[in-house]
């Protein structure tokens, strides 16, 4: 997974994307978990946010996605969670990239976390 992430960093955020010409929030993990882990995940990140078991904050683990408010619904952004509260994840501004999940904008609009990847189900 990892691999796959690293590959698509400073792709170019395109709305409603999900190929190498450009990505999206739901774009990008949908592609990831596809080509790393065989998982489909749906297309939206409000779609997403109900997808696996819910985990909570200081129980992240690799691969789990984190989401966020920064639109009008619940969950309307979307990333996979790295380590060290770092998460991967598609910007309108900056592509593929990767952020900190203590940085005060993403802070303020974290919304939860759902694991897709569970231990022995792998």
């Amino acid at each position: 997974m990892l691999l796959e992430i690293v590959g698509l960093l400073g792709t170019p955020y395109v709305y409603g994307g999900s190929g190498e010409d450009g990505l999206d929030c739901s774009g990008f993990t949908l592609r990831v978990y596809d080509r790393s882990a065989s998982r489909k995940l749906a297309r939206s990140a409000e779609e997403q946010f109900y997808q696996g078991d819910e985990v909570e904050r200081d129980a992240l683990r690799f691969g789990d996605l984190v989401f966020f408010k920064t639109a009008g619904r619940r969950a309307s952004h979307v990333g996979i969670y790295i380590e060290d509260d770092l998460f991967a994840h598609a910007s309108t501004t900056s592509g593929v990239t990767i952020s900190s999940l203590e940085s005060s904008y993403y802070t303020q609009r974290y919304v939860g976390a759902r694991r897709i990847i569970t231990e022995g189900h792998d």
